[in-house]
């Protein structure tokens, strides 16, 4: 049996503006075991963002709780949530906007690398590995987020984000800005990780073809709730939601 790596119990958030509050997340609940991909589908607007942001510590919850290996992490501060960024860690959809353009991918991946105290030579040694491991070559550690196609810039980026050597992984609409066969290519790889180092992806996307390759698990967001929650064959071939129907006959 997998071990339960992340806990999300009951998460709510509530935005204020002009006076009037809303609920982008509505008491959400889910879990994701270790070695496992679950995949959060919906609409823009749906709240898929706001949980990653929740589940980062990037955004602060209203209500509910989130556990890491059992742990409480919903309110830490300080060393325990540094040490937290180490075991979680983010793919964004625009992958040339994640990187200081002033800096190379290579000082980008091995900045956090020597955040952890590794030598700046012994961080360009992993630099290049991280890299080679997401099938580009070594000399892409000199190039700038501009010199590369989207494709390859998120190869590093997913590079960066394994550094810290994480057991989960959020991507975010990871693959959104690539073409379909450069969403593939990097689909192949997240699997190819996933299976070598038994890491634990949370995969954000509208795209339900794509979360159904790659998903143990499947929730589909609406308005903020979670409207189905299932193996990705139960959610997409037994839908239970009207609104779940409506989302896959628009996309399958």
């Amino acid at each position: 049996m997998s071990e339960l790596l992340l806990e999300v119990q009951h998460l709510k958030k509530t935005f204020r503006t002009a006076g009037k509050s809303w609920n982008a997340v509505d008491d959400v609940s889910f879990t994701l075991k270790k070695g496992n991909v679950l995949g959060i589908a919906g609409e823009s607007g749906s709240g898929k963002s706001t949980i990653a942001k929740m589940i980062t510590r990037l955004t602060e919850t209203t209500e509910g709780t989130i556990y890491f290996a059992g742990k409480d992490i919903t309110k830490i501060r300080g060393k325990e949530l540094r040490e937290y960024y180490r075991n979680i860690q983010m793919v964004f959809q625009m992958p040339k906007d994640s990187f200081d353009p002033r800096q190379t991918l290579g000082d980008g991946i091995g900045e956090g690398l020597r955040n952890l105290g590794i030598s700046r030579r012994e961080a360009g040694k992993k630099t290049e590995q991280l890299l080679e491991k997401c099938g580009l070559d070594a000399s892409f550690a000199k190039k700038y987020p501009h010199e590369t196609s989207g494709g390859e810039c998120q190869r590093a980026a997913i590079a960066r984000a394994l550094a810290a050597g994480p057991q989960i992984l959020i991507c975010d609409e990871a693959t959104s800005a690539l073409d379909v066969t450069v969403q593939k290519q990097i689909l192949m790889l997240l699997k190819e990780i996933k299976e070598k180092n038994q890491l634990s992806i949370l995969m954000i996307s509208h795209d339900l073809a794509l979360l159904q390759e790659l998903c143990d698990e499947l929730l589909v967001l609406h308005e903020g709730k979670v409207a189905e929650a299932g193996t990705p064959e139960e959610v997409i071939w037994h839908p239970k939601q009207e609104y779940t129907k409506r989302l896959i006959e628009s996309v399958l």
